[in-house]
């Protein structure tokens, strides 16, 4: 803070984000809507609490500003990166299919009940306690929790109530209902929201009380939010109930804090990672929603989120040769060797070229590759490993970093490709390779790291591919500059699914993007539209080199580097409430379902008033409850036909309107 910021603020706000190589932290002036100081750690996985309480430190708090404190936002990557690394908690899925072929495939331990609620929504077969308990029975040691998920739930929830209640009767464990988590209809995707939810309520619940411990340890008394992956906030309460709703949290605070950042305009918003690159659009101030909900491993779940694209490409993108002169970063985390000093006392690149002296083979770059135990895992313990084959390879790379090929030769007839693969998985080891990070650190272009041991390990790649040191460096900044203008070409020119930048169409596209202008020679333009506004770390690296007339569309904002934990501490609440309207058999009557009550009108037109007033009341008194200020309603209205989610059995019109609410606004 300035000399002249010495004056106590009246209302301030900590935003704060766990990325997967760095958690940011914001002290934000609510009203002026400024970033007062911010600080950057390393994230630590296998205990978030220690970056955390690092960050606190880092940011040092002084006392009139922790008592103008009114609000902590969160955005964090546990829950991806817990699903990406299958560190899921074990849970029984217990559904009632009904007449939808479920395939065995769904969950692991997965329980089909013949009870059922019908297509609309009247029971045809009534819950057996004595079936639950003899099919749930042989799981539930296994497990530590249960989903429960029924066909039709979201009109008549009965049967997923009755279920809940013998279960945690029966068995004293969390129990998520698919109900209660979403009212979309489509069957599958609610159970696997709901399985997921249960599997993730552990980490979460921990999470969230080492969090709460460390702002008592500061104390800080103020309301603790959550970023949702659909871009708007939670309180605490709903996060410990419905956890897989911080999938893509932090995303999703990069694309509101670009927008933030840049306010007035609507915006693409590129957000630059460790090894990837998320890329959304901001119209009107807000992100958008994606059609269909969100994708996890490549299957729909039921659960909302921004309609945002990831590309694999960024700072920690590992080096590979395709052949001919020809290279590629990868979609694999790489500690770039411009920061192995931090992480690792006494690692030099003396010691390493010494020891491949002998044998040198041209062209084999994985000769090059190191891995190391991961600096940012707390409380490592190679002993502690009980799988033998892992725990040698912790206990020899203890010392510091070692050659994977050097590794290899310690384990004679035994393939120890995928033992390095499932650590580094796990995020025991990491990989130190060659990355952009280190290209544009040797360049010059990035003063936080040394460039005599960036410009080192480049010699030694360029030894390598026996070419000179200078050439392969200008090779790889063109190399990143042709990825990095593909993943812009993808998406703003929407291919569906994306194309790899290495397919043939993608690369003539990149050739004539980069090409340039002269009257012998076709050349693209892209036309961005709105402004591109690069937030991340490394986005200014990474998009350094595209074309001048692209980059003349290109807004690098002020603390940019930290948009995620200004969209953390910025983002607004966003409520949003839908009432149907639904055909009865008779007399032209009508139904209104809230997802609780159902309320039977003479009329479509006494419906729709009906329902406009529900869709009021509930959004009202959510705001009131959360002491939301200033909030905005939007109110929208559709008649439609819609078949979706029919029984086998019978086919009749399900929804005839639906009115939906959205209500914006920012807690006091």
């Amino acid at each position: 803070m300035s000399p002249a910021d010495t004056t106590r603020p009246q209302r301030l706000g900590v935003g704060l984000d766990t990325g997967g190589t760095f958690t940011d932290i914001v002290l934000w002036e609510l009203a002026a809507r400024r970033v007062l100081r911010k600080a950057k750690t390393p994230t630590t996985h296998g205990n978030y609490a220690v970056c955390i309480a690092a960050a606190f430190q880092a940011l040092a708090l002084r006392d009139p500003e922790r008592a103008a404190l009114r609000r902590v936002a969160l955005a964090t990557t546990l829950a991806t990166n817990t699903v990406a690394e299958n560190r899921v908690h074990p849970t029984a899925l217990v559904v009632e299919p009904g007449d939808i072929a479920v395939p065995p495939t769904l969950h692991p331990h997965l329980v089909l009940l013949r009870s059922q609620v019908g297509f609309d929504a009247v029971e045809v077969v009534a819950v057996s306690e004595r079936e639950l308990l003899e099919k749930v029975g042989p799981l539930a040691a296994k497990v530590e929790g249960f989903a429960v998920s029924g066909y039709a739930s979201t009109r008549n929830p009965a049967h997923e109530l009755a279920i809940a209640e013998i279960l945690g009767r029966a068995y004293g464990k969390p129990v998520v209902l698919g109900s209660q988590l979403t009212h979309r209809l489509n069957f599958m995707e609610r159970a696997r929201a709901a399985a997921l939810n249960a599997g993730l309520l552990p980490v979460i619940v921990e999470w969230l009380g080492a969090v709460k411990g460390i702002l008592a340890q500061q104390g800080i008394a103020c309301p603790l939010y959550i970023v949702k992956g659909d871009g708007a906030l939670m309180d605490e309460a709903e996060a410990l109930r419905q956890p897989v709703q911080t999938l893509f949290s932090g995303p999703a605070a990069s694309l509101h804090g670009g927008g933030v950042l840049c306010p007035g305009h609507d915006v693409t918003v590129i957000d630059v990672g460790g090894t990837t690159t998320d890329i959304g659009r901001i119209r009107g101030g807000r992100g958008q929603l994606r059609r269909g909900g969100l994708l996890i491993n490549n299957r729909a779940l039921a659960v909302d989120g921004l309609d945002m694209a990831t590309f694999g490409l960024g700072g920690d993108s590992r080096l590979r040769l395709l052949g001919e002169g020809r290279y590629h970063f990868e979609n694999k985390r790489a500690l770039p060797f411009c920061r192995t000093g931090e992480a690792y006392a006494g690692f030099a690149l003396d010691a390493l070229a010494a020891e491949l002296a002998g044998q040198w083979h041209f062209g084999d770059l994985e000769l090059l590759d190191l891995v190391a135990l991961d600096p940012q895992h707390v409380g490592l313990d190679p002993q502690r490993e009980p799988d033998p084959g892992l725990r040698h390879i912790l206990a020899a790379v203890q010392p510091g970093p070692r050659r994977v090929r050097a590794l290899a030769a310690e384990f004679p007839g035994e393939p120890i490709a995928p033992l390095v693969e499932e650590l580094l998985r796990r995020r025991l080891l990491v990989r130190i390779a060659l990355t952009p990070t280190d290209v544009f650190c040797a360049a010059g272009l990035v003063p936080a790291f040394p460039q005599a041991t960036a410009r080192q390990a480049v010699a030694l790649y360029a030894r390598m591919l026996d070419v000179a040191p200078e050439a392969l460096l200008a090779t790889l900044r063109d190399t990143v500059c042709r990825q990095a203008t593909a993943t812009l070409a993808n998406f703003l020119l929407a291919f569906d699914p994306p194309l790899d930048d290495r397919d043939p169409r993608m690369q003539r596209i990149v050739e004539l993007l980069v090409a340039p202008e002269s009257a012998d020679t076709a050349a693209l333009r892209l036309l961005p539209g709105p402004p591109l506004v690069l937030v991340g770390a490394g986005a200014p690296m990474l998009f350094a080199d595209v074309d001048a007339a692209l980059r003349a569309q290109v807004l690098v904002p002020e603390h940019g580097d930290v948009a995620n934990a200004v969209g953390a501490i910025a983002t607004p609440f966003v409520l949003r409430f839908e009432v149907t309207v639904e055909p009865l058999r008779y007399g032209g009557q009508v139904e209104v379902f809230d997802h609780e009550h159902k309320t039977t009108c003479p009329s479509l037109e006494a419906g729709m008033t009906l329902a406009r007033a529900r869709v009021r009341e509930v959004l009202q008194a959510r705001a009131e409850a959360l002491g939301l200020r200033a909030p905005v309603l939007e109110e929208s209205e559709e008649l439609i036909e819609e078949y979706a989610d029919f029984s086998r059995r019978t086919r009749k019109e399900l929804v005839i309107a639906r009115v939906k609410g959205v209500l914006t606004g920012t807690p006091e």
